[in-house]
């Protein structure tokens, strides 16, 4: 808690000192920016890369208006999410949400600069809540250091569409070919990138994608993508608490509930055409509804995603470049109250996460025994979390394993078979800051 409110003094303190107005001439326009003396740093914030989309339908990159000038000196709306760190975030004003939300923000040693590597944040958050506006996402630092290490580089933060805005599925949505739409919002930012940032002193050749939990799945699904061709748009990746293959990409059976719940719930269930009645349906009225407790993830369709993670990296239908993987000793993706052999079975044959057959369930449960040394949290001997479950330990081992160890592992493992500069690393740090957490968990690294 501390870190958060030193962290949003700084911020607060370092994009409100104004001096001299950075200006950048591009074909997208003209950008009035915002200098930060403290950092040496100029901001361009808030910079549409996409028109508002129809809302279920793919964005489209933004018209070139070269004469047009822009202020990007303020951070643009963040795309709806529900969540904690949403929420505060809107309530102690850092934001406004809303549909036309797809703007991006780039960061930048200031004064003239040429030819400079591109990092490319993309959020966390579930694939249901996150914003660039927060304030642990403020690129100054991440640029600041890389000046005093004399490897300078640009940080760019991108905003993508969350929950059932980003994520929807169902029959409908198949049949009209509108999947995935929050990582192909990512993509229409990266085409924008490859067009725009040489403007603000960039090289679009050297650009790096950069994401944690769903935003390093975000970049795993980016290397599988078409099959491997990225179109030029990034030539290296950084993925923390995340990989390749990543939750799973469940079909229609699965999201059509879900999906016939939100339209009953906004008054679009009987609707001949239930997906151009809930386009219809006032942001205020959909956008609570958007998540109810079930995650909206990736699916298969084809083209962005065009089989299962573990068979592109197989087969080695993705693209080759060099990467940076990592996860944390603890990531912790487990659930409470598991306290049977009956009820670890039952979460890994029904859970949102997981979805294995009982066979597979049942190979796991042996491999995995019921012994607290040897559980996650690890290093912490035979101590119990008896208020968690009867078996946290053993079942956060297994869920661990299966969300994350193992797919970094996957991942690492067969692009080095044609990358040499391959790295794999464990986060094994405790939280720099005064949140109370179980071992080394899932966020760690970043707060």
């Amino acid at each position: 808690m501390f870190l958060q409110r030193l962290l949003i003094f700084v911020f607060a303190s370092s994009i409100c000192s104004v001096s001299a107005e950075p200006v950048v001439h591009s074909r997208a326009g003209i950008y009035h920016g915002r200098h930060l003396p403290d950092f040496n740093q100029d901001a361009f914030l808030g910079i549409k890369f996409a028109p508002e989309p129809v809302r279920f339908t793919p964005s489209v990159l933004s018209h070139d208006s070269p004469s047009t000038h822009f202020n990007a000196s303020n951070y643009g709306i963040d795309c709806y999410g529900i969540g904690s760190d949403t929420d505060q975030l809107v309530s102690r004003g850092f934001t406004t949400l809303g549909e036309d939300c797809l703007n991006l923000n780039i960061v930048k040693p200031a004064g003239e600069t040429k030819g400079l590597p591109v990092l490319l944040w993309i959020y966390g958050g579930g694939w249901v809540q996150g914003a660039t506006s927060d304030p642990r996402y403020n690129l100054s630092y991440v640029v600041e250091q890389s000046v005093l290490s004399n490897k300078p580089v640009i940080g760019v933060s991108i905003n993508y569409r969350l929950a059932a805005f980003g994520f929807l599925y169902s029959k409908e949505i198949a049949a009209s070919h509108n999947e995935n739409l929050g990582l192909r919002d990512q993509r229409v930012a990266l085409k924008w990138i490859n067009r725009h940032i040489s403007s603000f002193g960039g090289d679009p050749d050297k650009v790096t994608i950069w994401g944690e939990s769903a935003g390093a799945y975000s970049v795993g699904d980016h290397i599988n993508a078409y099959n491997g061709n990225n179109g030029g748009l990034f030539r290296a990746a950084i993925l923390e608490s995340g990989g390749s293959v990543g939750p799973p990409l469940n079909g229609t059976a699965w999201y059509q509930p879900m999906y016939d719940k939100l339209a009953a719930a906004t008054g679009c269930g009987n609707q001949t055409d239930s997906l151009s009645c809930l386009r219809k349906v006032p942001i205020e009225t959909i956008g609570p509804l958007a998540y109810q407790g079930l995650e909206w993830f990736h699916a298969l369709d084809g083209t962005f995603i065009p089989r299962f993670g573990q068979e592109s990296l197989v087969t080695g239908r993705f693209a080759k470049i060099p990467i940076i993987v990592g996860t944390n000793t603890d990531e912790g993706f487990g659930v409470n109250g598991v306290n049977t052999d009956s009820d670890a079975i039952w979460q890994l044959t029904h859970s949102k996460r997981y979805v294995l057959t009982e066979p597979e369930a049942q190979e796991i449960l042996k491999r995995y025994p019921n012994d607290p040394v040897v559980g996650s949290p690890y290093g912490w001997g035979n101590r119990t979390w008896p208020e968690y479950g009867l078996q946290f330990k053993r079942f956060q081992s297994m869920a661990t394993d299966i969300t994350m160890f193992a797919p970094r592992r996957l991942l690492a493992q067969q692009m080095s078979k044609f990358k040499s500069n391959v790295y794999s690393y464990r986060w094994d740090a405790p939280k720099y800051n005064t949140t109370t957490s179980i071992g080394i968990n899932h966020f760690s690294e970043v707060t």
